[in-house]
């Protein structure tokens, strides 16, 4: 390991290092967590799409630092370094997109009806199968870069789900009664990301909308929101162009939510 570099600067472990579909890839077989591997290597220089991939991860997290766990082998856990060109507002946008293009992945390899929960976890049949994280650095204008991570149960059986999972998550290969090709996966969401960001890049928070109200499974239902200060119930309704929920409350009047400030739960 050269001298300048630190210790815990996992970016050195053994790899392996290859194009595909026009991404660099650094497939590692475990790491503490892909979003923190991406994050050295996004300070690093790396280029736009860098996607880091990982056979396990020690320290794998979710939104508000909750743990994923995925055994060795049986999910797709992967980071991709962003570099976008949009206003720091609309970044949340990026972990919809990301939603939209996990769930056409999804359908597309298995053909798997996938529904998105608003803000960031795709379920089938009303169970978990996917999380995804979304970590930005910003300078003091800009954007310096996006970390768009997701765990993806992939081949896990019923048995190998955390404990507190077994009845709310599920897999792949459970919902299909059959093992499923990890890098099939991989290349369908290579594709499906590059077709949906231009198209993204180009029209905008409507091409988003659009595609994001097709798949989720959240608009329409009862919701409570769970904030620091308390709870409320309302309806949700829409997403905003911040990547919001929009709430229609017990008073009729309409609310925005953002991510960071609340958590959800269907009603």
């Amino acid at each position: 390991m050269p001298k300048n570099v630190h210790s815990h600067d996992e970016t050195w472990l053994p790899h392996k290092h290859v194009n595909l579909l026009g991404k660099e890839l650094h497939i590692y077989r475990e790491v503490s967590s892909t979003n923190s591997i991406a994050k050295q290597m996004a300070k690093s220089g790396a280029r736009e799409g860098t996607i880091v991939i990982s056979g396990t991860q020690s320290a794998g997290r979710g939104r508000m630092q909750r743990k994923w766990f995925c055994p060795p082998g049986k999910g797709l856990l992967l980071s991709m370094l962003l570099r976008p060109k949009i206003s720091v507002q609309f970044i949340p946008q990026l972990t919809l997109l990301t939603a939209v293009v996990v769930a056409e992945t999804i359908k597309k390899v298995t053909g798997c009806t996938a529904g998105i929960k608003w803000p960031n976890d795709i379920y089938i049949n009303n169970k978990k199968v996917c999380g995804i994280l979304a970590e930005t650095s910003f300078s003091r204008t800009n954007v310096e870069h996006v970390i768009i991570g997701l765990g993806l149960n992939v081949n896990l059986n019923t048995d190998q789900l955390p404990p507190d999972c077994k009845d709310t998550g599920t897999s792949l290969s459970i919902e299909l009664g059959q093992r499923v090709s990890r890098i099939s996966l991989l290349k369908q969401f290579i594709t499906s990301w590059d077709e949906h960001l231009q198209s993204f890049m180009k029209e905008g928070h409507p091409y988003l909308r659009s595609k994001w109200l097709e798949n989720n499974v959240t608009i329409g239902k009862k919701v409570s929101i769970n904030k620091r200060d308390g709870s409320l119930d309302g309806l949700a309704v829409d997403v905003s162009e911040k990547g919001g929920l929009i709430v229609r409350l017990s008073d009729g009047s309409l609310q925005e939510f953002l991510a960071e400030d609340v958590s959800l739960r269907n009603n």
